[in-house]
C-alpha cells in the first residue's frame, strides 16, 4: 500500500494496531478529551471529513492531530464548525461522499464540507451520524447498519446491504455502527474485528466480494466501532 498512513481510535486493541502496521507506514492513534461525549471521543469520523479530493478537519480537533498532519505534509483545510457534546454539533463532519453524490442529514453539515460538495447530487438521509452508519463500496453500492439509511439508499435506486448492529462493540453504549468498524484503501476493506463472527458476516462477505474488494479483518474478535479507519 505504499507510503500510506492511517488514523484510528486510540482504544483499538494491540492486535489491530499491530496488523494495521503491516499495511501502512504509520498509525496515528486518535483521542480527544473534554470536547465531545466519551463513546465517540476517540472516533476520527467525528472530527474528520474525507473524500477522494478533500480532507476537512474540525477546528477544535486535538492539536496533536493538526501537528501530525502538518508533520506528514498532508494537505487539509479547517472546517467552520466546532465539535461539541450535542447531537447537532457532534456530526458536522460525519458525512459520506462519492464522486457524484453527497450523503447526510440536511441541516447537520459543516459549511465547508457542504460547499465542497454542493455540485453533487444530495441524498437526504434520516441519520446524521452518516459515516458512522454506512460506507460506499462503489458509486452505486453501500453497506450500512441503519434501517433508515438502507431504505433511503434503495429509494434512490442504489444497492445497499443491511447489517444488524447487534453485537457491534462500542465504548459505553450497547451497539455500535457498521461504518465505524471499517475503512477502504487500495481495493481492500479493513475491519476492526472479524465480520465472520457476526450472524450477518458470511452474507456481508459475499456482498463485498461482488464489489471486487479484498476483505482484511484486523483481529479475530467481534467488530468494534472505533469511528472508522481513515487512510491518507
Amino acid at each position: 500500500m505504499g507510503k500510506r498512513v492511517a488514523i484510528i481510535d486510540a482504544r483499538c486493541n494491540a492486535t489491530i494496531i499491530e496488523q494495521l502496521h503491516n499495511y501502512v507506514e504509520e498509525v496515528f492513534l486518535f483521542k480527544s478529551e473534554g470536547i465531545t461525549y466519551e463513546s465517540i471521543s476517540c472516533h476520527p469520523d467525528i472530527f474528520i471529513y474525507q473524500d477522494a479530493d478533500k480532507l476537512i478537519i474540525a477546528p477544535n480537533a486535538p492539536q496533536e492531530l493538526h501537528d501530525w498532519l502538518r508533520q506528514k505534509g498532508i494537505v487539509y483545510i479547517q472546517g467552520e464548525s466546532r465539535i461539541g457534546t450535542t447531537l447537532q454539533d457532534s456530526c458536522y463532519y460525519n458525512c459520506v461522499a462519492t464522486k457524484n453524490r453527497f450523503f447526510h442529514r440536511e441541516g447537520f453539515t459543516d459549511s465547508a464540507v457542504f460547499n465542497h460538495n454542493q455540485r453533487k447530487e444530495f441524498i437526504q438521509l434520516p441519520q446524521s451520524y452518516t459515516r458512522c452508519s454506512m460506507l460506499p463500496l462503489t458509486e452505486e453500492t453501500f453497506i450500512t447498519s441503519d434501517t433508515g439509511i438502507h431504505k433511503a439508499l434503495q429509494k434512490n435506486g442504489l444497492t445497499s446491504f443491511l447489517f444488524s448492529p447487534n453485537e457491534i462493540q462500542i465504548a459505553v453504549h450497547h451497539n455500535g455502527f457498521l461504518g465505524g468498524t471499517c475503512g477502504i484503501a487500495d481495493e481492500k476493506i479493513f475491519f476492526l474485528g472479524n465480520p465472520l463472527l457476526h450472524k450477518d458476516g458470511e452474507r456481508l462477505y459475499q456482498f463485498i466480494e461482488k464489489s471486487g474488494l479484498e476483505i482484511i479483518p484486523l483481529c479475530n474478535e467481534k467488530l468494534y466501532d472505533g469511528g472508522g479507519i481513515f487512510f491518507l
